[in-house]
């Protein structure tokens, strides 16, 4: 899918010079490998301070950086009618999702084993393709490892969202609250043809010797079979633009499938799903201030009591 190209695109520009810290981000960023045992570390990076602590889950093969950066204001792809984010100049923003949240309250995003492309803090490898759970367990251990306060309000994006919500079936008594970027959505297989699950579950799988590979149908299931999702602030939110024509085949998932199955699991959480006008699937690249919105409503939710 094109996910793989906007995936592939943002590790680019993310690993050109200058590019290791966000300008703008503030000055009590703590970004640094965390040991979670096994021989294995993390990279995490929290910035502000404030509770409830939030918890970025990025997408397939991105990583924590991607949250401070942006499509600038001016930037020609803002006029498409199309998600062409791989024309993008995306630029390092005060404005970005990260910052905006750290000030209000302390934000965490961490890299997934395979995602950073170089540099001393990579997160440890491991065989890949793995599965949501795989996921799940290292997003436990890493924030007992790091001493992160608990309940935490989380934030997913794309399949991100596959791993949340599995993690907050098994693990309710971690979650504060959650956010949903254009997720993954549990429902995604049940929407599809066989052909598009198949299509997706190959495309998410076969990434390469270097890059994060998923066994989706295994995780689908895995989330199948886990206990209900808890009751929790929460907000679900849908991209606005879809990639142009000749960027898609038959095997894709549509629009209106993918806002489905992202309607079906905001109904299944409580609420509504919303599309957030003007923005492709990085969703925080395009509309940074309203994924801030979405993620800071959550937030005086839980600090009122949710």
């Amino acid at each position: 899918m094109t996910w793989r190209r906007i995936a592939a695109l943002v590790a680019l520009l993310l690993s050109m010079p200058g590019g290791a810290r966000a300008a703008g981000d503030p000055g009590d960023a703590r970004p640094g490998l965390v040991d979670i045992g096994g021989g294995r570390s993390l990279f995490l990076d929290c910035q502000g301070d404030g509770a409830p602590t939030v918890f970025i889950i990025p997408g397939l093969g991105s990583y924590a950086e991607v949250w401070n950066y942006v499509v600038p204001a001016d930037d020609p792809v803002r006029a498409s009618p199309f998600d062409v984010i791989d024309r993008a100049q995306l630029v390092p923003s005060a404005a970005a999702t990260q910052p905006t949240v750290a000030r209000a309250t302390t934000v965490c995003a961490y890299d997934r084993p395979g995602t950073r492309p170089d540099g001393a803090d990579r997160s440890t490898t491991v065989p890949q393709p793995h599965t949501a759970q795989q996921d799940v367990d290292d997003i436990v251990a890493l924030v007992a490892a790091a001493a992160l306060p608990v309940p935490l309000v989380f934030v997913a994006h794309s399949y991100g969202g596959l791993v949340l919500d599995l993690l907050a079936r098994e693990h309710p008594q971690l979650v504060a609250g959650l956010v949903f970027v254009d997720p993954t959505s549990e429902f995604l297989p049940g929407v599809g043809t066989p052909a598009q699950n198949a299509a997706f579950f190959a495309d998410v799988r076969d990434r390469g010797p270097d890059g994060e590979g998923v066994l989706a149908e295994q995780s689908f299931a895995q989330v199948a079979s886990a206990p209900p999702l808890p009751r929790v602030p929460v907000a679900v939110l849908s991209a606005d633009r879809f990639p142009p024509p000749e960027q898609l085949t038959p095997d894709n998932y549509t629009q209106d499938q993918i806002r489905s199955a992202n309607e079906m699991l905001a109904a299944a959480l409580g609420t509504a799903a919303q599309v957030v006008p003007g923005s492709g699937h990085n969703v925080m690249l395009y509309q940074p201030a309203a994924v801030a919105d979405a993620v800071l409503r959550v937030v005086d939710a839980v600090r009122a009591g949710g």
